[in-house]
């Protein structure tokens, strides 16, 4: 077993010194295609073990069981396996949130349906008013409900605040509301768009703000305002929080190419989980996926020229904290000699592969996109593409220049809620996609120069049963 060693973010290296090593030697006739090794059930028994350990909250103790156990299953495939800590502001809820209308028509809404805690939100039991705050009601969009103090000219101190989302970031919007002698912040969907409707997963991006906070669906915001123009409407608000320093973690698995000098490609998912659920599919499937990627890919005495690393991001959930630290503490590393990146995220729920990137200006550019897009046509799978957002963990690979490919499943109603199970996992979806992931990193990484200087000849139908691993003699 190869030692781990681990790495501080505040080192960072200045240059960057990579070995050639002598490839495995290769049995010229004992091959296999990626996806015959490649195994979904093997990938759903990660999942399993990773939901084993509970909700992996990023700079917990569940969370760094968890890295230890990605760790030992990498380096029992042959990865150089290394943990890179960094420090992160800790949330977790805990009890379970209530929000319910107490008069004039009493309801208990659900959490994780109706309602849910936004990252970083105070704590608080209160049993006050409810008071709408500049709302743009019908929606229409541009709503600034809550963006400036004036907007709580007149607010009652001791009420709570019914907030539209728009304009302003959440933060802004609950310090005001606080400032104004909010005991409580319900900050409801704009409405304005079908993406703007249904429940509202927020954060306010770090400690500050001391009173409880919620997103809400648009619906459920539209109801509680209807309500006040008829009269008071009183709520019971309950969260139950803590916020603090902590540590987390990522996971580096290296499988050193023989022409080193040609880059680094990179596969990456992460392995911690909001407090709410165990994570199954957001994003244990994810790191499932890749874990498997790299068993298939480094246990069969497989090499290519370009260098292979998985990483296990830790902290995601709690604002890309993982991949942020990453990147800034291998920023000569990575923005020269990597050649792409592919990010699993939730790849097991959902009847929609969609295969995208952000495309900065300047940016890593579509190759590698566009290249898992044919790859994926080849291997006789559907999918769309799509514009990815600055949610995961591809975010700061592109921004520094590498070529990224998002690959997630949709839609998913489970995720961010206790019903991300593992009940919920398609097995065969699993497999599929971490396929694709499998094969499109072989073959991006497997000889880039010649892949170049071909790259005006590339035949998609012509790469994907070509893509073999060889058993090491």
């Amino acid at each position: 077993m190869k030692a781990r060693r681990r790495l501080i973010t505040v080192l960072v290296a200045v240059g960057l010194m990579l070995a050639i090593v002598t490839p495995t030697a290769l049995a010229g006739k004992g091959s296999w295609d990626i996806r015959a090794l490649y195994s979904g059930d093997t990938a759903f028994a990660q999942i399993e073990a990773l939901v084993g350990f509970g909700p992996r909250v990023a700079g917990g103790p569940v969370e760094a069981a968890a890295a230890d156990y990605i760790a030992t299953e990498m380096e029992s495939y042959g990865l150089d396996v290394e943990i890179q800590e960094f420090d992160i502001i800790y949330f977790e809820e805990l009890s379970p949130p209530v929000l319910e209308q107490v008069s004039p028509n009493p309801t208990v809404y659900a959490e994780g349906v109706d309602f849910a805690t936004m990252s970083y939100s105070g704590s608080g039991d209160v049993t006050v008013n409810i008071q709408a705050v500049d709302l743009l009601m019908p929606p229409t969009g541009g709503s600034t409900s809550g963006c400036e103090a004036t907007d709580f000219a007149g607010f009652t101190p001791g009420n709570i605040a019914l907030i539209q989302r728009g304009t302003c970031n959440f933060a802004l919007k609950a310090l005001n509301a606080e400032t104004a002698g909010a005991v409580g912040v319900i900050v409801f969907n704009e409405g304005n768009a079908p993406d703007r409707m249904g429940l509202l997963f927020g954060t306010l991006g770090g400690p500050g703000v001391t009173i409880p906070v919620v997103g809400t669906t648009f619906a459920l915001g539209e109801e509680l305002y209807n309500l006040t123009l008829a009269g008071p409407v009183e709520v019971h608000m309950l969260t139950d929080t803590i916020s603090e320093e902590r540590t987390s973690q990522n996971v580096i698995g290296t499988l050193e190419g023989t022409h080193p000098e040609q880059g680094i490609v990179y596969m990456g998912g992460h392995y911690d989980s909001v407090s709410a659920g165990p994570g199954a599919n957001d994003d244990a499937s994810g790191v499932a996926a890749m874990l498997e990627a790299a068993r298939v890919l480094g246990t069969n005495g497989h090499r290519t020229k370009a260098t292979l690393k998985f990483i296990a991001f830790g902290a995601e959930e709690t604002g890309l904290d993982g991949s942020y630290n990453y990147v800034d503490a291998n920023f000569d590393e990575v923005s020269t000699m990597g050649i792409g990146m592919l990010n699993l995220d939730m790849v097991a729920v959902g009847d929609v592969l969609q295969i995208g990137n952000i495309g900065y200006a300047g940016g890593g550019g579509p190759q590698l996109r566009d290249y898992t897009q044919q790859k994926a046509t080849a291997m006789g799978m559907e999918w769309e593409s799509f514009a990815a957002g600055e949610n995961s963990d591809h975010t700061y690979f592109e921004q520094v220049g590498v070529p990224a490919a998002f690959i997630t499943q949709r839609p998913d109603p489970y995720y961010h809620t206790s019903q991300d199970t593992l009940d919920k996992i398609q097995v065969s979806t699993l497999e599929v996609n971490g396929e694709l992931a499998a094969a499109t990193m072989y073959d991006w990484a497997k000889n880039p120069v010649h892949r170049v200087a071909k790259a005006a000849h590339f035949d998609a139908k012509g790469h994907v049963y070509h893509d073999k691993v060889y058993a090491a003699e």
